[in-house]
């Protein structure tokens, strides 16, 4: 699902893993949206928001209707199953940036190895980096076991309030100098996981 066409003769991809992810997100919380904005909101051109949306529909994931495009029951479930949630947030010293963005996805914490996978996905991308947490007996952690609760425990009760965080969740904060790299690092940080968890089954 999160394979990218690349363009005529060989070129650079038309859109990334990480803008389908962020279009199903999109997607799920403005119902219906026209092709233009949904374009504006991934930051891409309307020719490859066409190609992306034609995978989409492939998928049986979005329909383009006169209204605009829309998830179908199988997109809306696909968000609900991946538990994907994501929102801007102020993650303090936990991340190095001047924006920060979050996105949740439920059930991932055991696939999360250092976190150094999502940063690099984030940095890729032209944000400044990633910081991934888990959520592990009702505990905000770095993969490594560090208690952020314990080191920052506003910034730990808003995350885990803002987002639900439930047992076994990941949140992947992305960070950079605008909101709008720090969502797309986050989101790229995010894919990553989805992308290596479809590869192991």
């Amino acid at each position: 699902m999160f394979k990218v066409e690349r363009g005529s003769r060989g070129g650079a991809p038309l859109f990334q893993p990480y803008h389908i992810l962020k279009a199903l997100w999109v997607l799920s919380i403005e119902q219906c949206l026209s092709r233009g904005e949904l374009s504006r909101r991934l930051g891409i051109g309307e020719g490859s928001t066409r190609k992306l949306l034609a995978h989409l529909a492939d998928h049986d994931l979005a329909r383009i209707s006169k209204q605009g495009v829309e998830l179908t029951t199988n997109g809306s479930g696909l968000v609900e199953s991946q538990g994907l949630k994501a929102a801007p947030v102020d993650a303090g010293s936990l991340t190095v940036g001047k924006a920060d963005f979050g996105v949740r996805l439920s059930g991932l914490s055991g696939k999360v190895r250092h976190g150094l996978e999502q940063r690099d996905e984030a940095i890729k991308i032209g944000a400044e980096g990633a910081t991934t947490l888990v959520y592990l007996n009702d505990e905000l952690r770095l993969p490594d076991g560090f208690d952020i609760e314990g080191a920052e425990p506003d910034i730990s009760a808003t995350l885990a309030e803002t987002f639900d965080l439930l047992e076994g969740d990941v949140l992947v904060l992305g960070t950079a100098g605008t909101m709008e790299k720090a969502e797309d690092g986050a989101f790229a940080g995010a894919v990553w996981m989805l992308i290596e968890e479809n590869r192991k089954e």
